[in-house]
């Protein structure tokens, strides 16, 4: 089968070489110059820099694990256990807040721990700003789980709804707090992310660019319009094919493709967030990322690129980090520098690289599930054509649930 893959991602990259393997004709079409999509490196001035954050290495599927590290042995990357920090009125409080209240001050822990012990009262609520507090009492909500999040989604957290949270962050019981405090260990073992890995040389584009190889990808390269003419898919009205996998942004389909009235306005609906990343360099740490709830400043995230590799950086005795704004598209200058961007004492004072992302997170507001649910019907009528990936699903997935989702794909369309 002669099969065209949209969007040279991880998703894209992954179901392309597992169908080639199967035996299949595929071809990648990709609008960057550089593979990856989200997963992409660059190197600037020396320096490793994943421009739309860092993407690590984790999973608790055997096959996925397996396969990656049949295509980078595990001994050509780093083993880190996470090592997050909240930033809070001047004081380093670990990740997650409500296993780490034994750090705060006594008044404010002892609020915490009263308030999440009578909270998850009443009926559940449906929206996510009223959620934070029912699940973890007035308290935390309003020290960290309520400004962290308006910042990181820039969006009404009462528009959102809360299905989406199982597995994307950590959801602790009442038993394990009280643990927490009683033996001052704000350790949480089944934490996404409390271990993982990523390659010593070249960044998460070595992964990229192994998952890639020997796959033929047209690099550079705009779609203008995808149409099916009798059987056939046809891109840009050259080349045909049997089938296509899709894990280009929901978004951009209507301006590609014709679709029905309701499709394109259930399209329209769908709600993202956009990213500005800028690397800098700063002082040595052994954190991983930082997160920053207070309003005070504009970053809501530092991730230390110099904490995943010792490569990232020509000066080993210096740190280098990557902030994370959210919205529209932020004007990168030296003007910066003294815009209550970072608390001072992070080191915000010379700026490496930056990146633009349009498509960073998905938004689960309250029209999500209905959104979403009529355009994976509408496409799931012809099997010829088949969306995958984050932004082809419109679901936050992490890389290793792309990979996954890769190998169902891969799995159905079966050997050529």
């Amino acid at each position: 089968m002669k099969i065209a893959v949209l969007g040279a991602g991880v998703s894209g990259l992954s179901v392309a070489r597992l169908l080639r393997e199967k035996g299949h004709s595929v071809v990648v079409y990709e609008k960057n110059p550089t593979i990856g999509g989200l997963a992409r490196t660059r190197f600037t001035q020396g320096y490793l820099y994943d421009p739309h954050g860092g993407h690590i290495f984790n999973s608790k599927h055997l096959e996925v694990v397996d396969w990656v590290f049949s295509l980078i042995p595990k001994d050509k990357w780093q083993f880190t256990v996470r090592n997050a920090k909240i930033y809070l009125d001047g004081r380093y409080i670990s990740y997650p807040f409500e296993l780490s209240l034994c750090e705060l001050d006594s008044d404010l822990a002892v609020d915490c721990v009263h308030d999440y012990i009578l909270s998850q009262n009443g009926p559940e609520p449906d929206n996510f700003h009223d959620w934070l507090t029912w699940n973890f009492g007035e308290s935390i909500a309003n020290t960290y789980m309520i400004p962290y999040n308006e910042k990181i989604w820039n969006y009404p957290l009462r528009d959102m709804e809360t299905k989406w949270m199982q597995g994307k962050m950590p959801l602790p019981t009442k038993k394990e707090m009280i643990r927490s405090m009683l033996l001052k260990d704000p350790s949480e073992r089944k934490m996404p992310h409390s271990t993982f890995y990523y390659p010593l040389e070249g960044g998460i584009q070595t992964l990229m660019d192994a998952i890639g190889e020997g796959t033929e990808i047209k690099t550079s390269y705009k779609i203008d319009k995808v149409e099916k003419i009798g059987s056939q898919w046809v891109i840009n009205g050259e080349d045909s094919y049997d089938k296509i996998v899709s894990t280009i942004p929901l978004p951009v389909l209507p301006s590609i493709m014709d679709l029905p009235a309701k499709i394109n306005d259930a399209v329209s609906k769908l709600k993202y967030n956009s990213l500005t990343t800028v690397l800098f360099d700063c002082d040595k740490t052994d954190i991983t990322w930082l997160y920053i709830p207070s309003h005070k400043y504009r970053s809501h995230r530092v991730g230390y690129q110099s904490t995943l590799t010792p490569n990232a950086t020509p000066d080993k005795d210096r740190g280098l980090a990557a902030l994370e704004i959210i919205g529209n598209r932020f004007e990168v200058s030296d003007k910066m520098l003294g815009e209550n961007i970072l608390p001072e004492e992070l080191g915000f004072r010379r700026i490496i690289d930056s990146e633009f992302s349009e498509y960073a997170y998905v938004i689960h507001d309250m029209n999500y599930r209905s959104s979403t649910e009529q355009i994976k019907e509408y496409f799931a009528e012809d099997p010829s054509f088949d969306l995958l990936g984050r932004w082809g699903t419109w679901n936050y997935k992490n890389m290793d649930l792309c990979i996954l989702d890769a190998m169902k794909v891969a799995e159905e369309i079966g050997e050529a």
